[in-house]
């Protein structure tokens, strides 16, 4: 039996998570899809669109047969421990035989070569990095420096009849000195996401010596930024900044009329729902998904409705504190503090806060680590997945959850109630309770909770 596993976000699904599912389920020939996907929090410190019960309910209705969440210590971390705690949650259900993921480039070989020195880190490439670091460049660049070195110093002395990266007059196996622009163009490789990210899925297959075979499939459309609505391949990030430019913060709130609590929306705030969604969704989403982005009952979240909560954080707790959480330091926290007083919101505050030492997204990492109180501590060392948590699953795919219970070697939770907690899935349930809060501050608080709320079956 042949399983693809697919670790993603879905916010929202759109027609090129469609396309590499299909795709890779032919190319694989795989007989079921079992996707790994954040909770209610996602990669770059930002709530999701939707929660995540909503964004299984369109993974299962596009293709996918089991969606399993991934945990919130992984999601809402750096690629490396987002790509480590995805393939060993895929690995803990004993049966997925492929991992699909999506590139920015078509050069597989770049891609293996990069994980390859990533993985190993040589003596050079530490040398070089802290060399490029005590210029000033910011962490992402002094690494792609030391990987370009790297690449070079590989090249020569796999052309090198002594070996030697010194001995020139052999040059590359062709018989020729290795191109730099090349070797520059495959360093280039790790300024997308997608591609740090399949690095980082290469390192971690290797890493734990996993059987399950890689499945790259280039990107088709826009690229990760681009933000231009209305294409058959739209980004996430095009489709999000579309529905929130239809839905400001003003009006994107749970009408009052609707306020009492229920678990579907009326026919009224549906309606609502589908003429406040651009038009430009038809064509960049499958309809499936499209029809529960419409029905969705509850406001589209974005960081911004977190902005109290992360202000007080900043205005009780001292820089020492403030250091402590995942991804922060100790010139950042002071930083943090010595601004709190220009604090307007969650994302001007980023804006403020950006350098080349800190990214946009990382800042967004630190403010969630901060309010759902997930210390650097906590990544040391990452702990390994103790569940495997269910959202959901198609009824006719009964076989695959079968095989997953005779041949996984982590415990099937379909509720936490059934579960000891531990810090993994203590801070799952955090992040759900969270949601919740950013919900109700628009007027909403009808989500149910995780002990409550069903599994999504199709």
């Amino acid at each position: 039996m042949n399983v693809l596993g697919i670790i993603a976000e879905y916010n929202p699904f759109h027609n090129g998570h469609a396309y590499q599912i299909e795709t890779l389920k032919k190319e694989t020939n795989a007989d079921f899809v079992i996707i790994a996907m954040s909770g209610n929090f996602v990669q770059r410190g930002a709530p999701a669109l939707m929660d995540k019960h909503s964004r299984a309910q369109m993974a299962l209705s596009c293709g996918a047969d089991l969606v399993l969440e991934l945990p919130a210590l992984y999601a809402c971390a750096s690629a490396e421990y987002f790509a480590t705690g995805g393939i060993a949650l895929l690995e803990g259900t004993g049966v997925v035989t492929h991992l699909g993921f999506g590139t920015e480039t078509e050069d597989f070989s770049s891609l293996s070569k990069l994980a390859d020195i990533l993985c190993r880190e040589p003596e050079p490439f530490g040398t070089i990095l802290q060399r490029e670091l005590k210029k000033g460049l910011s962490f992402p660049a002094a690494r792609a420096q030391a990987v370009k070195s790297c690449l070079l110093s590989q090249d020569l002395s796999h052309g090198s009849a002594s070996g030697s990266t010194s001995d020139l007059s052999h040059g590359s196996a062709s018989g020729s000195i290795p191109d730099p622009a090349q070797i520059s163009a495959s360093g280039s490789i790790l300024d997308s996401p997608n591609n740090i990210l399949a690095v980082e899925y290469l390192k971690a297959l290797s890493r734990c010596h996993s059987r399950i075979i890689p499945c790259p499939l280039p990107r088709r459309g826009q690229s990760y930024h681009d933000t231009a609505p209305g294409q058959a391949f739209s980004s996430a990030s095009a489709i999000r900044a579309s529905i929130f430019k239809n839905n400001p913060p003003a009006q994107n709130a749970c009408p009052a009329a609707e306020a009492e609590t229920t678990a579907h929306p009326s026919a009224a705030q549906a309606e609502q729902t589908r003429r406040r969604l651009p038009s430009s969704l038809e064509i960049s989403m499958p309809k499936a998904a499209l029809e529960i982005l419409r029905q969705y009952p509850h406001p589209f979240l974005q960081e911004d409705d977190f902005s109290l909560l992360l202000h007080y954080k900043l205005l009780t707790e001292s820089s020492e504190q403030l250091a402590r959480y995942g991804d922060s330091t100790p010139d950042l926290a002071r930083r943090m503090k010595t601004e709190a007083e220009n604090f307007l919101s969650w994302r001007s505050f980023c804006s403020d806060l950006k350098s080349k030492n800190f990214t946009y997204t990382r800042l967004g990492r630190v403010f969630l680590h901060a309010i759902l109180n997930v210390y650097e501590r906590d990544y040391k060392p990452l702990p390994k997945p103790s569940y495997l948590r269910v959202l959901g699953f198609r009824k006719d795919s009964s076989s695959l959850l079968s095989a997953v219970k005779a041949k996984g070697n982590l415990p099937f939770v379909t509720n936490p109630a059934s579960f000891q907690h531990d810090r993994l899935l203590s801070l799952d349930l955090a992040a759900s309770d969270l949601y919740c809060v950013g919900l109700a501050s628009k007027g909403d608080n009808r989500l149910k909770n995780d002990y409550k709320q069903p599994l999504v079956l199709l």
